[in-house]
């Protein structure tokens, strides 16, 4: 398949028409049909067949789809690129950071940081530690944020703030109290919200559990601490989450203390090993020092 082929694909597939794709493209109708006969001619099957005057995927179609996506993400970075360089403009910062630091310590973060750099245009990506440490491995980004240390060879770390584990619960429920500390053995003794033992702190508490000679009895289990936060603010029992999510948000329907023994919490930013970085990363990385730094300070 040629270029011209796989974005007259790409279109079809994403609008479902022949009309909408041509518009979507800026090219007439009979340009967008005969593309699409010449790949299936080159091809030697249909990519489409018509259901009541819409175009609907062939199973060869929709094998072929998640590839083209792909080179279709490639393909806008290098414009981009490329029309930044042609304007003189620096290229974008490329980030990467885990789902709760998302939510509070990022938006805090960019608006320092746009005060140095209004003009920069930042792209932002949302997944777990160990898909960001990947990643940045690969230069896919300038710079994630991420829990905990990754020890990898392709990587440069800088640490950003050391939290600890906090328990956050209704405020209003029936076993609240008014201590600020409660015990990891105490949460265990009912069912509480978990975080996934493939995110660095749910492996640290399944640690702690095996420690403790335990297991926790059944609750719900999620992916990010902020999922839990927000789960234990509707009342579904308490949750076990970092201090930096348990300080985004503060309001009086949440109970929040502090777990004993207290583990440590590290944040921490994951650069490229060996690849010189723009000032716009050590800015940005400044910035997450100074609002984590913030939402550390006692309420």
């Amino acid at each position: 398949m040629r270029l011209k082929h796989i974005e007259v694909f790409n279109a079809v597939m994403l609008t479902g028409s022949v009309g909408a794709a041509a518009r979507l493209l800026h090219v007439s109708q009979p340009a967008v049909t005969q593309a699409l006969q010449h790949a299936e001619l080159h091809l030697g099957y249909a990519l489409f067949t018509r259901q009541r005057q819409r175009l609907v995927a062939t199973v060869e179609a929709q094998a072929l789809y998640p590839e083209v996506q792909q080179l279709m993400a490639q393909l806008e970075a290098v414009r981009r690129i490329a029309s930044a360089l042609g304007r003189a403009e620096t290229q974008e910062l490329r980030l990467f950071i885990v789902p709760s630091l998302a939510v509070k310590a990022l938006p805090d973060a960019l608006r320092l940081f746009r005060r140095k750099h209004p003009q920069m245009n930042v792209s932002v990506r949302v997944q777990h530690s160990r898909e960001i440490a990947h990643a940045v491995a690969l230069q896919e980004g300038d710079v994630g944020i991420v829990y905990g240390s990754k020890a990898h060879p392709a990587v440069e770390e800088e640490l950003i703030a050391t939290g600890r584990l906090m328990c956050v619960s209704r405020a209003d429920a029936a076993e609240a109290d008014r201590r600020t500390t409660i015990t990891l053995e105490e949460v265990l003794r009912g069912p509480f919200i978990r975080i996934d033992d493939r995110d660095p702190i749910g492996t640290m508490l399944a640690e702690q559990w095996s420690r403790l000679g335990g297991a926790p009895q059944a609750g719900i289990t999620v992916q990010t601490h902020h999922i839990a936060m927000v789960l234990a603010e509707e009342g579904f029992g308490p949750a076990i989450i970092d201090s930096f999510t348990a300080r985004a948000v503060r309001n009086d329907r949440l109970h929040v203390r502090t777990v004993l023994p207290e583990v440590a919490v590290e944040v921490r930013a994951l650069m490229p090993q060996g690849v010189r970085s723009p000032k716009a990363v050590a800015d940005f990385i400044k910035a997450m020092k100074t609002v984590t730094a913030a939402s550390e300070e006692p309420a």
